[in-house]
């Protein structure tokens, strides 16, 4: 190998630090110490004699010479995740690890039961569950299968679409009592999303009522957001299956299907003959199915 050559573990470091925008978190990322990063930049640095890297109070950011890096380590990426994928892909054995990603509110108070029942079936299949509110990028298996609200299958992704997701406002029955009252929603606290990052669905709850609602509580979980509704913090618009399976929680509103989105099962087309990844897609859209009255909201 020529002296002033990168391998593709340097290219992974690359990657990761213009991925996090330093040392420590690109360490992190690799699973490696904070130490052997620096020491990866200095000696790729030194080979090639250019830097790769500027040193910024707010981070490390690329010269040119780590652009040209950069671009040949997405592509490098490109081809070995790929590589991995149409491996995976082609494990036939009902064995081995399956990375689910769903959100927090969905994966504690609707698929803990379905996934006990599947490793029932299948006990030498090893469930990851990442709990994310955010999508996960399938084609860098950051995770096999999501279990996610969406209106259509994202681009490059397949899937199962296991029907409408509806959604509705719920609160106490002492902010019902309020409401039956004549009580107007804009005077009553509000639980909800951290400033932006609601959904086009939420906000549009808002807007359709003229509402500039006062939140008493605010959180990027919505699992948190049934709890402080399930306490009193306030009205909440939260998903059906959610509201409905709660004892301390009543509807306050009428289901508007015009918010309703459909929950889908996805994952990479890569993947989809692999024995446990079909396994589970199978086993879930029958699991699934069965509650489609509840995410529906009926």
């Amino acid at each position: 190998m020529p002296s002033n050559s990168l391998e593709w573990n340097d290219y992974r470091v690359v990657l990761a630090i213009h991925r996090t925008g330093g040392l420590a978190p690109a360490a992190r990322m690799l699973s490696v110490n904070h130490a052997t990063v620096f020491r990866q930049v200095n000696a790729m640095e030194g080979r090639l004699g250019a830097k790769l890297f500027d040193r910024h109070r707010s981070g490390y950011g690329l010269t040119a010479v780590g652009e040209v890096a950069l671009a040949a380590a997405e592509a490098m990426e490109v081809q070995a995740l790929a590589a991995e994928r149409r491996m995976a892909g082609g494990d036939l054995s009902l064995t081995g690890t399956i990375r689910v990603t769903a959100p927090d509110d969905m994966a504690q108070r609707l698929l803990l039961p379905m996934f006990a029942e599947f490793r029932a079936r299948y006990p030498r299949i090893e469930l990851e569950v990442i709990v994310d509110n955010r999508f996960l990028n399938l084609s860098r298996r950051e995770a096999d299968i999501a279990v996610r609200p969406t209106a259509e299958a994202p681009e490059a992704m397949m899937g199962v679409n296991i029907g409408p997701l509806n959604m509705t406002l719920y609160g106490t029955a002492a902010f019902a009592d309020r409401i039956a009252a004549g009580e107007d929603l804009q005077a009553l606290p509000w639980v909800g999303w951290e400033d932006g990052a609601e959904t086009l669905r939420f906000g549009g709850f808002y807007r359709n009522r003229a509402l500039s609602p006062s939140f008493a509580y605010r959180s990027n979980s919505l699992l948190a957001q049934v709890s402080a509704a399930e306490v009193g913090m306030g009205v909440a618009i939260l998903p059906c299956f959610a509201g409905d399976s709660s004892a301390l929680l009543q509807r306050l509103e009428a289901v508007d299907p015009s918010y309703a989105t459909n929950l889908w099962l996805l994952t990479h087309p890569d993947l989809k003959r692999a024995a446990r990844i079909k396994a589970f897609i199978d086993f879930m859209s029958v699991a699934l199915r069965k509650k489609r009255r509840l995410l529906a909201g009926e």
